[in-house]
């Protein structure tokens, strides 16, 4: 006799992380074969139709991670007992209803349910004050070394605490959670949304925008990469490990998603001499030292406070990825393969971002 399917729900299917997750998923996955009923949040009426044109072994669902008590209603109503959430980092206000309504389907189907949240490499960075002479490893004691920091950042301080209360709020309604935490994600993305992520864009934007990049910490800082397509496989090898009850959670249930590190020098000039090309411009072979002034000027372009430009284009990130390795995961591009494909990523990001629709070229010099 076959068991019902497992309901699993991606929210984000229109964004970069969710959409090219819900390609893999519905390629490369076989959810037949691991009995998954696969649903998807979108957001506009429009959308729905989009995710159909992916393959058809995917529901699609109308609603907003936004409202509640709408979230609560889909979970319960479709029996969802894994939740996959992809579309916002910082707020609690998002996992605390489908922890809520997981706890429902818990008690009505009398199984394990779970929660896999979309952190932030930002969040375990020098930018919340962790220690980066050593390595943080996600198979070590995370969960007490990110409840002992004193974040001074004003802004990082607010959602420096949001992995650890998810973990406990999920633990208090027998929620297994799973936090994944994306480092700089790079390459193009294979949804129907959006298809550029957010660093390196911003770097591009900057760059464009005033024609250098900068250096906005001399120490020569470094941080984590990774490629879209391994990022995608660490979230469907997580997956695959919870359907199999094997994936540690919890305390011990955080993800780092890291291939090597990668200096903001080398990327800042790789990406400033991969726009002066397209102009025909010679090679620069260093990066002014940026000053107050500048600071501000990338605030604007990047539509942020001065403080917050640090955080967005410069810093370290130091975490070492065990959990998922340790399950079966093995990225398979590094640092080398984004340093030789800079040009194709700014090509892309020109073409791609909305920022720039126009198209126009500014002459770099």
């Amino acid at each position: 006799m076959l068991t019902e399917p497992t309901a699993v729900l991606l929210t984000g299917a229109s964004g970069y992380l969710g959409g090219s997750l819900l390609v893999y998923l519905l390629n490369k996955f076989d959810l037949e074969f691991r009995n998954i009923k696969l649903f998807t949040l979108v957001r506009k009426s429009e959308q729905v139709l989009k995710v159909l044109e992916q393959g058809g072994k995917v529901i699609p669902l109308i609603g907003d991670v936004q409202d509640a008590e709408g979230m609560k209603k889909l979970i319960i109503d479709n029996l969802v007992s894994i939740v996959i959430e992809t579309v916002d980092a910082r707020q609690f206000a998002v996992a605390e209803p489908c922890i809520e309504a997981l706890a429902v389907v818990k008690e009505r189907l009398n199984v394990p349910v779970h929660f896999v949240h979309t952190s932030g490499a930002k969040m375990f960075s020098s930018h919340v004050g962790i220690d980066q002479s050593n390595f943080l490893n996600d198979d070590g004691d995370v969960y007490n070394t990110m409840a002992e920091l004193d974040t001074r950042h004003p802004v990082m301080k607010q959602f420096v605490s949001l992995n650890n209360q998810i973990i406990d709020f999920a633990e208090s309604k027998g929620i297994r959670s799973y936090i994944v935490a994306p480092p700089m994600v790079y390459g193009p993305g294979t949804g129907f949304g959006n298809k550029i992520s957010i660093q390196i864009v911003a770097l591009v934007r900057v760059a464009r925008t005033l024609g250098v990049l900068f250096e906005v910490d001399q120490t020569d800082t470094t941080w984590a990469l990774m490629h879209i397509d391994d990022q995608v496989a660490l979230y469907a090898t997580v997956l695959d490990n919870i359907l199999l009850l094997k994936a540690p959670y919890g305390k011990n249930g955080f993800y780092f998603s890291e291939n090597g590190n990668f200096g903001w020098r080398s990327l800042s000039l790789a990406i400033v001499n991969a726009l002066r090309k397209r102009n025909g411009l010679e090679n620069l072979h260093e990066l002014p030292v940026a000053t107050d002034q500048d600071l501000v000027a990338m605030a604007n372009v990047l539509n942020c406070n001065v403080g917050m430009v640090p955080v967005s284009i410069a810093g370290n990130c130091l975490i070492r990825g065990n959990n998922a390795r340790k399950l079966g995961w093995v990225p398979q591009h590094g640092v080398e393969h984004l340093m030789s494909n800079v040009d194709k990523e700014v090509a892309f990001i020109l073409e791609e971002d909305s920022v720039f629709s126009t198209k126009t070229e500014l002459l770099l010099s």
